[in-house]
């Protein structure tokens, strides 16, 4: 959507997102946006109080879509095809929203400290649904018990960390013979990041 069509609320929040993005929660500042908005930092005070509201703004709805998402793709199959389902729900949509996925790895490296109690919530849907499907499989014989927040940081640092270093896989590609550096493609990522996982799950 062009800015002309975005509302004054909705643009501030597509700034503060790339913003919050390349330098993070605490980098970040209002007069920057309002700069890149090009309007005055009260008209940001108009509809968020602080930085604090603005970030919760940004991050907290992308948090609920994508546990929404988690929960619709991994409801019905095996309790195998449900941990493929998992791994290239959340795949998918970090590689669909760049910024976020920028975020939440900046979140993960610094203890996770800026991110608001109700993107919390959200993101414990997303490990409650893995819980859900790793008991199923362990009902059923098919896997052996396994820590599920190991393999939910599994797939979510090896996922954003595909996200956010393509730069220096890029500046490493040129000081090495690029033949044996090409770029990883995306879809053969998630399809090894779920063959180790089922290979660390089946009995």
């Amino acid at each position: 959507m062009s800015e002309e069509k975005l509302s004054k609320k909705e643009l501030i929040i597509k700034h503060a997102r790339a913003s919050f993005s390349k330098y993070g929660y605490e980098l970040t500042t209002l007069d920057a946006i309002a700069k890149e908005c090009l309007i005055t930092k009260p008209a940001i005070y108009y509809h968020f109080k602080d930085k604090a509201t603005l970030y919760k703004a940004v991050v907290c709805p992308e948090f609920t879509a994508i546990a929404t998402k988690i929960e619709q793709n991994t409801q019905q199959g095996t309790p195998l095809e449900r941990i493929q389902s998992y791994v290239e729900t959340f795949g998918e949509f970090l590689i669909n929203h760049p910024d976020f996925s920028a975020i939440f790895a900046r979140e993960i490296a610094n203890g996770a400290v800026t991110i608001p109690n109700d993107c919390i919530k959200q993101l414990s849907r997303t490990l409650k649904q893995l819980i859900n499907i790793l008991d199923d499989g362990e009902k059923e014989g098919i896997f052996q018990k396994e820590e599920p927040f190991l393999i939910q940081m599994m797939i979510v640092t090896t996922l954003t960390s595909y996200n956010t270093s393509k730069p220096l896989r890029e500046r490493i590609a040129h000081v090495i013979d690029t033949q044996n550096a090409q770029e990883p493609n995306f879809q053969n990522i998630i399809k090894s990041l779920y063959e180790k996982i089922k290979k660390g799950l089946i009995c």
